[in-house]
């Protein structure tokens, strides 16, 4: 029966170059005499995917972790795992006790913007008041993750994996490309914009369309009815070069997207806002310059406030 204890053991030796010839031939030898019985064919393909994402995310959060006392830095030493696990053609995560996938949530407060690296290597940009929940390693046929506020996804391409992004009322699938999702529980609408590739837009089982590169959905929450069109995405992923672009937006949308860009709260001298609308650009803005523009097209006067806490989506 094989010794977990003293396989792992091994392991270890092996990865800081600390074993002996007959201790390499004993690691090996528990594969020989056991692998086979304890990872059936059909699961090694799926194990070993589990095993590099997990592997992979480990290494995204390692980069500054270096050597001491003489011992390879970390990043060496995953990559190690991933050569005699793929040498010996077996899974640690079935050696060993499975881990569950525990969830991670990150949280862009008001003001700022958050970059966050999945464990696939994709790469989701937060706006100001959203967040992304994710596993913190894909399992299964799917990678999924929960958003609300605002991002933009460069999704790692892997078709034997599609990508979904939900959100309260909707689900986006992808296999590979880069997209922007706007669905702010506080807005009326919910709008997917695609830079590059293809995505499915979904609510619940029934696909609302097929997006192409320069198109839109924009989807009334209150009707449950859904538009698409086609425009440049560059306006609706502006914000990315710290960017506000305004195309006739209405003028309460405004002022929410002026309160979550920069913190603050917002009071105006009238509260006729109903058939105002709103069109500009503020590049690099500064609260004082969006106000006094805003007063401009408004003929309204805007005072503001500090928000006393971060608002969460």
């Amino acid at each position: 029966m094989i010794n977990r204890e003293r396989f792992q053991e091994l392991v270890e030796k092996y990865l800081d170059n600390t074993c002996t010839k007959s201790e390499e031939l004993e690691l090996e030898e528990y594969y020989n005499t056991y692998g086979r019985q304890l990872f059936p064919p059909t699961m090694e393909q799926r194990t070993k995917r589990q095993l590099y994402q997990r592997i992979a995310a480990r290494i995204k959060t390692s980069k500054e972790i270096t050597a001491r006392n003489g011992r390879r830095s970390m990043i060496y030493r995953i990559a190690a795992t991933i050569s005699i696990l793929a040498i010996l053609g077996i899974s640690y995560m079935e050696l060993f006790p499975k881990k569950e996938a525990q969830l991670i949530t990150v949280t862009s407060n008001l003001g700022e913007k958050k970059q966050v690296v999945l464990p696939d290597s994709s790469l989701v940009t937060l706006n100001s008041g959203s967040s992304i929940t994710y596993p913190e390693f894909f399992e299964g046929e799917t990678r999924q993750v929960k958003m609300d506020g605002e991002a933009f996804f460069e999704v790692s391409h892997n078709p034997d994996q599609p990508f979904w992004v939900t959100t309260p009322i909707l689900k986006t699938k992808v296999l590979g490309t880069s997209f922007n999702i706007r669905a702010y529980t506080d807005n009326p609408n919910i709008k997917i914009s695609l830079a590059t590739g293809s995505i499915q837009v979904s609510e619940e089982n029934n696909v609302l369309a097929t997006l192409k590169p320069n198109e839109q959905l924009l989807f009334d929450k209150g009707t449950g009815n859904h538009l698409v069109t086609k425009q440049s995405t560059i306006k609706d992923i502006s914000w990315l070069d710290n960017i506000i672009v305004l195309d006739d937006h209405s003028l309460e949308e405004t002022l929410r997207i002026v309160e979550r860009w920069f913190n603050v709260k917002l009071h105006m001298s009238t509260e006729d806002i109903t058939n105002k609308t709103i069109s500009g650009k503020f590049i690099n803005p500064t609260l004082e310059e969006t106000i006094e523009s805003l007063e401009l097209l408004t003929g309204a006067q805007i005072n503001s406030e500090n928000q006393v806490e971060p608002q969460k989506p």
